[in-house]
């Protein structure tokens, strides 16, 4: 923030507020509190000051409540929220450690605050908890990020943004290490009536059978179109419409399956460098991490 600007903010903010108090005989004039709140907003974020900035539009949405205008006061809680998290990653790009999460604690609170504002259901609010966890995954909170996904699945109608989401969150789980709950999530892509691209649906399968390998299996994860994935897997079923895979790459997963089941970790091994060049990384990721845990077994 210049040196003006850093020296009259204070000054500003408390002007607007005086103005807001009720003078004897006279209301105050909420429309130009609220103009002049964004406008010391603007300045601020013209100035690169995004914290003062949230701060300045939470008193703008302030004045929205209290006219009324509840889609005006989630509109500026946004605005705000979307300073503070611009705060907290700018903190982040510089590799500084924020242990108190002032603006992300912040950022989100504006961002629920909103969020209460809009129908139960509504794409509003799917829209707020998607920005809120995409957010989070950018700094690298991504079992923060979980969270907020799942909430926003819950409201989410629209069959191919729901199927986006739930590969989005799938790819997450892997990443964070929550395995268990990737397999159920890829079962239940699997197991959406909605039509999933062949290359997308390939990539999953792929994915669910190193994540089956992994996991403990249980009544939640061992679902039909799984039992029916292994089983036109170790069946050759040349007419199943589970998988479209390159023969061979389906015999190396045959191999690396049987392999698994019999605790050949130099089996495993073995047949991992050959199976490279068709797994995206983070399978590489999963068959090198079960290929570990064979050893540890």
């Amino acid at each position: 923030m210049s040196t003006d600007l850093g020296a009259s903010f204070n000054e500003q903010y408390v002007n607007i507020n005086t103005k807001l108090k009720k003078r004897f005989m006279r209301r105050p004039n909420i429309s130009e509190a609220t103009n002049e709140f964004i406008g010391l907003a603007i300045q601020c974020e013209n100035c690169e000051q995004p914290t003062f900035a949230g701060q300045t539009y939470i008193g703008a949405a302030k004045c929205e409540a209290s006219a009324g205008n509840i889609l005006g006061e989630a509109e500026n809680y946004i605005a705000a929220a979307r300073q503070f998290m611009k705060a907290e990653k700018k903190l982040f790009s510089l590799k500084f450690d924020s242990p108190d999460r002032e603006n992300l604690e912040a950022a989100i609170g504006c961002f629920l605050q909103a969020l209460q504002k809009y129908p139960e259901k509504s794409p509003l609010r799917a829209s707020i908890l998607l920005e809120i966890a995409n957010d989070l995954l950018e700094i690298n909170h991504k079992l923060e990020a979980i969270a907020y996904f799942k909430q926003a699945l819950d409201i989410i109608q629209d069959e191919t943004m729901k199927l986006m989401c739930m590969i989005k969150l799938f790819n997450m789980q892997i990443d964070s290490g929550k395995l268990n709950l990737a397999l159920q999530t890829g079962n239940s892509i699997t197991d959406l009536k909605c039509h999933v691209p062949d290359r997308l649906l390939t990539e999953i399968q792929v994915s669910r059978v190193l994540l089956a390998l992994h996991v403990d299996m249980n009544d939640k994860n061992r679902t039909e179109s799984l039992k029916k994935l292994f089983s036109d897997l170790l069946n050759d079923d040349e007419e199943c419409d589970t998988i479209q895979f390159n023969p061979d790459f389906k015999l190396k997963l045959q191999s690396i399956i049987i392999s698994s089941n019999l605790e050949d970790q130099q089996a495993l091994i073995a047949i991992s460098m050959d199976t490279k060049p068709y797994l995206t990384d983070q399978q590489w990721d999963l068959l090198q991490s079960l290929i570990c845990k064979k050893q540890e077994d």
